[in-house]
């Protein structure tokens, strides 16, 4: 269980989340949607620092070396083939092996990583994030750029590792987390809207509307 409690996270004296409270069960696909999403993924990756509140896994402080996270929009070291990229996660990763995942998100491994088109970049970063196998996985729009046969091979992964005792957090649009997640999270203004089962996506899509939050 990943427990988020009474999150307060500040830019300047603008709150982009306050008191945000989020009880995420293991081995399930958990979406959130509306304002606030990016930036609360970042916090649990420990890129962004809370002003309050905690997070934890079971109990304990959640470590960034059981989780792996999807960037938005993914940067690679200039100069350094796909190749490259791939060697450096298998030398920290024994007994990685991007083959699998390769089929699935082709890139061509002799191409510098960062010069790559923004849907094979995509399709890098999530063979790279999928190689080392961590427990908990934080897709941050992981749509985003992504052509439409990829999207749905995406689609499709994110469902088998739920499956697979993955705990899978996907920050996206509304739309995009239809049929994919176990349960999803609306916010808007800084605090959670509602929570919703898999099967209430009408309800969730009928509350947004009603509270006026933007689809972005």
């Amino acid at each position: 269980m990943i427990t988020i409690d009474a999150l307060r996270i500040c830019d300047g004296e603008r709150t982009l989340l306050y008191g945000v409270t989020m009880h995420l069960p293991a081995n399930a696909v958990h979406g959130i949607a509306g304002e606030g999403r990016s930036v609360l993924l970042k916090a649990l990756y420990g890129l962004v620092t809370p002003d309050a509140g905690r997070m934890t896994s079971g109990g304990h402080p959640l470590r960034r070396s059981d989780v792996a996270f999807l960037e938005a929009e993914p940067r690679f070291w200039p100069g350094l083939t796909v190749r490259d990229h791939l060697d450096l996660v298998r030398r920290y990763n024994p007994g990685s092996d991007p083959a699998s995942m390769l089929r699935r998100f082709p890139v061509p491994l002799d191409a510098e990583a960062a010069a790559l088109p923004e849907a094979e970049r995509k399709r890098l970063a999530l063979v790279l994030l999928l190689m080392p196998r961590k427990r908990v996985l934080l897709l941050d729009e992981p749509f985003r750029g992504l052509d439409v046969e990829s999207a749905f091979m995406l689609r499709q992964l994110i469902l088998q590792l739920g499956s697979d005792g993955r705990t899978v957090l996907a920050a996206a649009r509304l739309a995009e987390l239809d049929g994919i997640c176990d349960d999803f999270y609306l916010l808007g203004g800084g605090v959670v809207r509602g929570r919703y089962e898999h099967y209430e996506f009408a309800r969730a899509v009928r509350e947004a509307t009603a509270s006026g939050i933007a689809e972005k």
